[in-house]
């Protein structure tokens, strides 16, 4: 591909087609690939455990240790917040100055994650804005001096320092292709020089080498060729690149650092006792943390509230505390039914809860209605509608995203996206929403809205409410019920119940595994899903079911679609 910018510096015609011909050739899995020998060319307090002790870690047994656990896996391409995160850490540049850059770039589907590789199919408006990104990328970080010279790695003599330029090559491409480059490689990036010495100016190659890298399919994509299993043409392992790859796009949300590729390197991810070793390092880290509380984020729909900044700031600020503790603790459900909150000014304010001596810190709530996340403004933001809040789309969420069930669509001739019209023109809510007494409604709106009405005592923020706005008369009873499990009063309660279900834990390891594959999970998943779920539900500890799904053979294989 550095040929092509090189000829043709202004064409994201070809780079399309050479985009193109590396998903054909590789999603199946066969191509070639660089390789070759390493050329010599985080923050701490994670989630707060050690996820198990990986001394003397026994090998695999049962579904984990059969590579046919996982169900195949197709070429991923980076989603938007992956290429950020990827970008800032090989670049420096800012995340909000790369933020603002990416939007050239189409926006990714949500399923209700964004790295579904079913929605990733590769098109003309999303290269093209690849090519208009990366250029400005390469300008923003070569003509910057400082940022230049630490990304460098080298000072060079000259325009014609092609030494430099290869030491260049070598680092910044390892990083973003996530393997060492091999000498054909660095031979072909090499020529770039000449562009710099007509110009009479190094800069010019080392822009044209990062963009290069920067629109390399290997970079974009999660390329996978794997090493051949004996007697399978429908399966490889992975190699200690691609695996690392692998662990760090799960754990870490961006792309390997030089010390998790130099353990590649090192062979430390060969065996199960050193895998589980470097995986536990991986969670140690503060950017694991962070990658577990987006993926809640996007698996229960908060990752973008709709709210005054500063505050939003601070409701996701409180939801990722709670969410913390409870890692940190290696108990996940209780993050259901914490009975304190983490706050400062702003959701002090909010919730009408007096802070301890006036600082940002941990309180217990005054009422028993409001416990766990479920009570956070973040998590109650999903029912908002209509200027106010919907039971039926609180409902909704709760039923679908936190115990997986199916909604069907409603019917034709109804339009959900009007305000529900029953009872008298001043008629309070439960007369509003009479949809219960359809027949042709009643049996989903009996669920959904019975789950809703419980949750009415908190505003669209998850602020605390006796009566509906403006309408002092209408009085919030705030009982539901969770069908076939029990009535309610409040997100406390129904925390209790959403565990007593026995549906949370399965339908958040199904989740936390369709992150992790990109895809909703198959009956090829099935084995796998099944094992983790019961690991699960014994041990309620969200780090280690990641560790168990890292060093799973599943895992280190992949299956070709």
């Amino acid at each position: 591909m550095s040929r092509t910018i090189a000829a043709r510096p202004g064409s994201p015609v070809v780079v399309v087609a050479s985009i193109l011909a590396l998903v054909a050739g590789c999603a199946g899995g066969h191509g070639g690939k660089g390789g070759g020998d390493d050329d010599g060319v985080g923050d701490s307090a994670g989630t707060g455990t050690d996820a198990g002790d990986t001394e003397d870690v026994p090998a695999p047994s049962g579904v984990f240790a059969d590579p046919d656990a996982l169900g195949p896996t197709g070429l991923r391409r980076l989603s938007l917040a992956e290429l950020q995160a990827a970008l800032v850490d090989l670049t420096g540049l800012p995340a909000p100055e790369i933020e603002t850059m990416l939007a050239v770039l189409p926006g990714d589907g949500s399923t209700p994650f964004d790295n579904d590789e079913t929605l990733q199919a590769p098109s003309a408006p999303f290269v093209e804005g690849m090519f208009s990104l990366t250029e400005a990328i390469a300008a923003r970080t070569i003509d910057d001096p400082d940022r230049r010279d630490a990304i460098l790695g080298c000072t060079p003599a000259g325009a014609d320092d092609v030494g430099c330029l290869r030491t260049f090559v070598a680092g910044f491409g390892r990083r973003a292709l996530r393997r060492p480059l091999d000498a054909a490689e660095l031979d072909e990036y090499a020529t770039l020089i000449e562009h710099a010495i007509a110009d009479d100016d190094f800069d010019v190659a080392a822009r044209m080498a990062m963009q290069a890298l920067l629109l390399d399919a290997r970079f974009l994509y999660r390329v996978e060729i794997g090493e051949p299993v004996p007697s399978r043409s429908d399966l490889v392992r992975l190699d200690a690149y691609e695996l690392a790859t692998r662990l760090s796009f799960l754990l870490w949300g961006t792309v390997p650092d030089d010390a998790l590729l130099d353990r590649a390197a090192a062979g430390e991810l060969d065996d199960a006792a050193t895998l589980a070793a470097v995986a536990t390092d991986l969670l140690r880290e503060r950017r694991a943390l962070r990658q577990i509380q987006r993926m809640h984020a996007l698996w229960l729909g908060y990752d973008t509230l709709a709210a005054d900044p500063a505050l939003a700031a601070s409701l996701r600020a409180e939801t990722d505390a709670v969410l913390e503790r409870a890692l940190a603790d290696g108990a996940w459900s209780s993050a259901f039914t914490a009975d304190e909150t983490w706050l400062d000014a702003n959701t002090a304010e909010h919730y009408g809860i007096p802070l301890p001596a006036g600082e940002p810190g941990w309180v217990a709530y005054p009422d028993i209605r409001r416990r766990g996340i479920l009570s956070h403004g973040t998590l109650l933001s999903l029912g908002a509608k209509f200027g106010d809040t919907s039971p039926t789309e609180r409902g909704k969420a709760v039923w679908t995203r936190l115990l997986c069930n199916e909604i069907p669509p409603p019917p034709p001739q109804v339009d959900t996206g009007l305000p529900p019209t029953g009872g008298s023109a001043d008629a309070c809510k439960t007369e509003r929403y009479d949809m219960r007494t359809k027949a042709e409604c009643s049996g989903c709106h009996g669920i959904l809205d019975s789950v809703g009405f419980g949750l009415e005592n908190y505003g669209p923020l998850g602020e605390w409410r006796t009566t509906e706005p403006d309408k002092a008369e209408c009085s919030i009873a705030g009982e539901g019920e969770l069908a076939e499990v029990g009535a309610f009063a409040g997100a406390g309660a129904l925390g209790e119940l959403l565990l007593d279900s026995g549906q949370l834990e399965g339908c958040y390891v199904r989740n936390m595994l369709q992150f992790a594959v990109g895809h909703h999970p198959t009956d090829d998943d099935r084995p796998l899903l099944d094992a983790l779920t019961e690991r699960f539900e014994s041990t309620d500890d969200a780090a280690a079911l990641l560790l168990e799904l890292a060093t799973s053979e599943g895992f280190r294989h992949r299956r070709f679609e």
